[in-house]
């Protein structure tokens, strides 16, 4: 009968995530994870099937903490517009704190990453909810996209250090989110209950 592992399987995402934002993705191996957990390399398969099965729950927890950290920033804020602006914000700071993880949970994703979709939905309430207040209801999911795609672009340039012009950077994205806002169709408000 095999011995129980001496580490939980909280210990060891927090390792790995360590890990992969020191050494990068190629450098999250499971040798070096069980270096640095000072473990026998086997006794981590008490947790994860394979790398890729560690790589999958390493991006489900990423995907929890960064749909908690948009949902806290934002959680105060009543204005809709208002939160997009803040999410951007937010959506950038995640990265900056966390440059690694960023790259693995929206960089590419094999079939076998894929995390359960109600996680990646959760990621993404935030930005649905506050454009719901906004838009058509028909369009959230268009405008979403566009809106992330411009926080997305932001923040992948500033991670890999692109930004070489000068001026603010981050205030550009500000006021693209405003041409954006200002170009919107306005939604209907809800009925009154």
């Amino acid at each position: 009968m095999p011995q129980p592992a001496r580490i939980s399987l909280d210990q060891l995402l927090s390792a790995a995530q360590g890990l992969l934002e020191s050494h990068g993705i190629d450098g999250l191996t499971m040798r070096a994870l069980a270096r640095r957990l000072d473990v026998a390399a086997p006794s981590l398969y008490f947790h994860v099937e394979s790398r890729e099965d560690l790589l999958r729950l390493l991006t489900e927890r990423g995907l929890r903490a960064f749909s908690d950290h948009l949902a806290s920033a934002v959680a105060a804020v009543a204005d809709p517009r208002e939160r997009l602006h803040i999410l951007a914000d937010a959506y950038a700071t995640f990265a900056a704190a966390n440059p690694q993880l960023f790259v693995l949970l929206f960089g590419p994703c094999p079939e076998e990453r894929l995390v359960d979709p109600a996680v990646a939905e959760a990621a993404s309430a935030p930005l649905l909810d506050a454009l719901a207040e906004v838009v058509p209801a028909e369009q959230v999911l268009s405008i979403s996209q566009a809106l992330w795609s411009l926080a997305h672009g932001y923040t992948t340039l500033a991670l890999s250090g692109q930004f070489r012009l000068g001026g603010d950077p981050r205030a550009a994205v500000h006021q693209g989110l405003d041409f954006l806002l200002a170009g919107l169709p306005v939604a209907e408000p809800a009925p009154a209950r």
